[in-house]
């Protein structure tokens, strides 16, 4: 995952919409900036935007066109990808899903996010992409930042041994070995390591949500001690994730 969509995909997660969209809602021209299109994996298109670079996908009912445009050149500045695009729109266990084609070939896959028509237009996609080792640790920082609402440069102190939220105050945690981190638990399934979140790709994902430790003891005893992260995954991908890494 590219890092700078990160936290901006955890806050989503809760807002995703189940409700199937027909292509026709789709008709019209959205329009992105052209570098928050290519650089991250989050993305809102608008029918109106007010920015020099843009991203614009004519949708049709049976055509689709991508240009770039440049639109403070005199005259705008307007350039095509390719001569034979096609977007198929899918329906997957955790949601629905655009496929986007080049001359027949398979170039990205995205999640409806959300299609909002009541003000002003906004559709809401996100990328499909895998994470690397490297963004291993960001994705389960930004899980605890975001879903706690809790930042480690921030002490808010209650005692010696115990943090709070600025603005969770169910959220405490408890310091034990430096490592202040909540149980992660995919579909029901607590996780030893992190190792399996490489492959859970946060696309796939529809809900998140934290409890605290006095809701998760009794499910969860000690490994509870700073609260569980539930993440709601499509369970298709985290049974082979599971099968993959041998739990």
């Amino acid at each position: 995952m590219k890092i700078t969509a990160l936290t901006l995909g955890f806050l989503l997660l809760t807002n995703f919409s189940f409700s199937q969209i027909k292509k026709k809602e789709l008709v019209g021209i959205w329009k992105t900036n052209s570098e928050l299109f290519s650089k991250t994996d989050t993305i809102k298109f608008y029918p109106i935007i007010k920015d020099c670079y843009q991203t614009h996908w004519t949708i049709e009912k049976r055509k689709f066109k991508t240009n770039e445009l440049n639109i403070c050149t005199e005259p705008p500045r307007i350039s095509g990808i390719v001569n034979k695009e096609k977007l198929k729109l899918k329906k997957t266990d955790f949601g629905q899903i655009l496929k986007y084609y080049q001359d027949k070939t398979l170039i990205a896959e995205y999640r409806i996010v959300e299609l909002n028509n009541k003000n002003g237009n906004e559709l809401k996609l996100m990328r499909f992409d895998k994470l690397t080792e490297q963004k291993l640790y960001k994705y389960v920082d930004s899980l605890i930042r975001k879903v706690l609402k809790y930042e480690p440069n921030k002490k808010s102190v209650e005692n010696d041994n115990v943090l709070i939220s600025d603005s969770n105050q169910h959220a405490k945690i408890t310091i034990r070995n430096n490592n202040p981190e909540p149980l992660i638990v995919v579909n029901g399934y607590p996780l030893i390591n992190k190792e399996p979140l490489r492959d859970l790709l946060l696309v796939e994902t529809y809900g998140i949500k934290y409890i605290t430790k006095e809701q998760s003891a009794s499910l969860y005893g000690s490994q509870a001690i700073n609260g569980v992260i539930i993440l709601q995954t499509s369970e298709k991908r985290f049974k082979a994730v599971r099968k993959k890494y041998g739990r």
